[in-house]
C-alpha cells in the first residue's frame, strides 16, 4: 500500500490528462453541489483549461437521501452539448444514476468520471493515487473469469450467505481509465461487477463496513433477501434504522441491484464507504437502482453496502478467500 499523496492541481492534472484523455476542444461538464470539494473543482477547471477544452461548472441544490439521483432538470438539458461529465458532488449520485446519464451513455455521446461524495482526501491519496494500469489489467482478468460464470455465491463469517444467478453478459469495469463515450469510470477505481438477476437473489448480509448514505456502522446490519427483495433490515444502531427507513419508504429501495468486488490494493478500508469498496478483495452489494447495470428496476437510491473479507464463488469456482484475490 503506498503512502503517496498528490496536491488538488496534480490529481486534477492526473485525471483530465491520463485517466480522461480530455481532448482539446471537448466539452467538460463538471457538476458539483453546495457541498462540493470546491478546492478539487476549481483544480478540475484549471487542468482541463490547460489541455485547451471547454468547461462548465454546473452546481445543483444538495439532495436529501430519498431523492439522492435526481438530477437538476437544466443540467440535465445542458449535458447533451457535453463530451465529458465529471460529477463531484458531495450529496447527489446523480452523475452516476441520473436516468440522463444513462441515455447519453448508452447512446455513446457522453463518457462520465464520477468523483461523487467523496472529500478532498479521498482524491488525493490512497486509493486515488495506485498503479491503474495494474489495476486495469486485473479489472480485464477479473471480468474475464466473471462473463464465464453463472452464479456467485458471497458469504462471510459475520453471516453473510447470499446467491443469486448474475448477469454474465453485461459485466463491468470501473478501473479508473474513461476514454471512449459510453463509458464510465470513477476515483479513487478499481471494482468489476454485475447485477444479479432481478427477482433471483436469495440468502442473508451483513453490512460490516461502510455504507452509503448511513456511513459505518456502529454495529453489523442483517438484511434478509428472498427473490430479490430485501424484506428485512435487522440492526439497532441509528445507521440500521435509517437503512430500513428508506427500505421502507423509497420506492424499488429493496431490489438487490448489484454484486461488485474491488481490486485496488491502495484504497484504505477505514475510509468512505466510496473508497473501501474499491479496496482489493473487498465486496460491495447494492440495494436500489440497477439501471446502470442492465436492469430495468429505477429507484432514487442506489445503496452500496460493504461486506468485510468475503468469500466469493462463481458457480464451483472460488475467486475470493477471506478477503484475497484468487485470479490465477
Amino acid at each position: 500500500m503506498t503512502s503517496l499523496t498528490r496536491t488538488p492541481d496534480e490529481s486534477a492534472l492526473h485525471m483530465i490528462n491520463e485517466l480522461i484523455a480530455v481532448k482539446p476542444h471537448e466539452v467538460v461538464a463538471i457538476m458539483c453541489d453546495s457541498d462540493s470539494p470546491m478546492e478539487m473543482v476549481h483544480a478540475l477547471k484549471l487542468a482541463v483549461q490547460q489541455v485547451g477544452a471547454e468547461y462548465a461548472i454546473l452546481e445543483q441544490p444538495n439532495r436529501p437521501p430519498e431523492t439522492k439521483n435526481l438530477m437538476n432538470p437544466i443540467i440535465e438539458h445542458g449535458l447533451s452539448a457535453a463530451d465529458v461529465l465529471i460529477g463531484i458532488t458531495k450529496s447527489s449520485g446523480a452523475p452516476v444514476y441520473a436516468a440522463k446519464v444513462k441515455e447519453l451513455l448508452r447512446a455513446k455521446t457522453l463518457r462520465v468520471m464520477s468523483l461523487a461524495m467523496r472529500d478532498l482526501d479521498t482524491l488525493t491519496a490512497g486509493g486515488a493515487v495506485a498503479d491503474y494500469k495494474a489495476v486495469r489489467a486485473d479489472g480485464e482478468k477479473l471480468a474475464a473469469i466473471w462473463r464465464n460464470g453463472r452464479i456467485m455465491r458471497i458469504v462471510t463469517d459475520a453471516g453473510t450467505d447470499i446467491t443469486a444467478p448474475i448477469a454474465y453478459d453485461d459485466v463491468i469495469i470501473e478501473c479508473g481509465y474513461v476514454h471512449d463515450a459510453g463509458y464510465m469510470a470513477g476515483l479513487p477505481d478499481g471494482e468489476v461487477s454485475s447485477r444479479p438477476i432481478e427477482g433471483t437473489a436469495n440468502g442473508v448480509f451483513v453490512v460490516d463496513g461502510p455504507a452509503a448514505i448511513v456511513g459505518r456502522p456502529d454495529t453489523p446490519i442483517r438484511l434478509t433477501v428472498e427473490n430479490g427483495k430485501v424484506v428485512s433490515v435487522d440492526g439497532d444502531s441509528p445507521q440500521a434504522n435509517q437503512l430500513r427507513s428508506i427500505v421502507a419508504t423509497v420506492e424499488n429501495a429493496d431490489n438487490v441491484a448489484e454484486f461488485g468486488i474491488g481490486l485496488n490494493p491502495d484504497s484504505r478500508p477505514e475510509g468512505i464507504f466510496q473508497e473501501a469498496k474499491k479496496r482489493r478483495g473487498q465486496a460491495h452489494i447494492a440495494i436500489g437502482d440497477n439501471l446502470y447495470y442492465g436492469g430495468s428496476t429505477q429507484s432514487n437510491v442506489h445503496i452500496d453496502l460493504v461486506l468485510e473479507n468475503p468469500s466469493i464463488f462463481l458457480d464451483d469456482r472460488q475467486i475470493v478467500d477471506r478477503g484475497k484475490m484468487l485470479l490465477g
